[in-house]
């Protein structure tokens, strides 16, 4: 009778553990941490103080999402993301992961050099960008070539560059034009902890000046709640002919203070698509061994006060993106 009782007892201790267990536990404490370092972390709080974030939350907190295969779960999320109000917001794999899969699949395409030179012809060059990395002596040693071979027409194509590091866009902005760059100020949690409003004119021109392009001064000075980016006036050599800019709907982040700059100085035709509207500069957080949450830790604003971030930058030429290098050899 005793052994009879122990069996039905134990019977019942594993069908209560089995009620009480969650497959889906995991997922959800994962998600609970997102928003949880979006609340924390988020540049500007009132982000989150949407509909669209309201119905992004509850979309990511749904059984049908939270029971999603990892990298479906991780496409789910970067698709909804579409719909926020603000850039910068995604799921992405760490480096050790993305390495991981990309040699299963073999994957065999040479990869492509960041900053590269094609001549047109004697008078005209393209300086492809694809990517703004931190490389300031390979940018200074193309433009210095395109001085030294007199090219009358340069063409810049920024098409599909999403992004990246200060100091090379810098260069290349000098490059462009004398004049100072305003390149706009970026604003921390901070800034807006301490205030309800974006800054007038009066509080940009208190911002400190960023002193350091690279990477590393960039998140030193984010530690303050606001600061500058401005590059002085110059007397070095600068490019005398035409210059053209091919730009596309993934032409983002860093391209785009660059981009409005050089269309407000006019000094330069913008050709083809309005650019991404995703300038906010973002930083990862861990969540698993696999992947990373990629959020904006820094707002933006240009030297007039303007957003670009889900606005983007008009061309002042518009075509469709795979005819805007001929366009402008056909104009030329």
């Amino acid at each position: 009778m005793k052994t009879i009782l122990i069996t039905i007892s134990l019977l019942c201790v594993s069908i209560q553990s089995y009620a009480q267990f969650d497959p889906l536990q995991e997922r959800r404490e994962m998600v609970n941490t997102i928003i949880d370092l979006a609340d924390t972390h988020m540049c500007n709080p009132t982000f989150l103080e949407t509909e669209e974030w309201d119905i992004f939350v509850k979309y990511i907190q749904s059984e049908e999402v939270l029971s999603l295969e990892e990298t479906e779960f991780k496409n789910a999320f970067n698709r909804a993301t579409q719909k926020l109000t603000f850039s910068h917001f995604y799921l992405t794999y760490s480096t050790k992961e993305k390495r991981r899969q990309a040699k299963k699949r073999k994957k065999t395409t040479v990869t492509k050099k960041a900053f590269e030179l094609s001549e047109i012809d004697s008078e005209t060059v393209v300086l492809t960008i694809r990517e703004f990395i931190s490389n300031v002596p390979l940018m200074k040693s193309l433009v210095t070539e395109i001085l030294e071979k007199d090219y009358k027409n340069l063409i810049i194509d920024v098409r599909g560059n999403r992004g990246g590091t200060l100091d090379a866009a810098v260069v290349l902005g000098q490059f462009i034009t004398p004049k100072m760059i305003d390149a706009g100020s970026y604003l921390s949690r901070s800034w807006f902890e301490q205030n309800d409003h974006y800054p007038t004119s009066e509080e940009i021109t208190s911002f400190p000046f960023l002193q350091d392009m690279t990477y590393a001064g960039f998140r030193e000075a984010a530690k303050k709640p606001a600061f500058r980016m401005v590059v002085p006036p110059h007397n070095n050599p600068t490019f005398k002919g035409k210059v053209y800019v091919l730009t596309d709907k993934y032409t983002a982040s860093t391209c785009e203070p660059f981009v409005y700059l050089i269309k407000e100085q006019g000094v330069a035709e913008i050709v083809g698509e309005h650019t991404a509207g995703a300038m906010l500069s973002g930083m990862n957080f861990k969540l698993t061994k696999n992947l990373h949450l990629f959020m904006p830790v820094q707002d933006y604003i240009t030297a007039d006060g303007s957003r670009l971030d889900k606005v983007g930058v008009a061309p002042t030429i518009k075509t469709a993106p795979e005819d805007a290098l001929n366009t402008v050899l056909e104009l030329l």
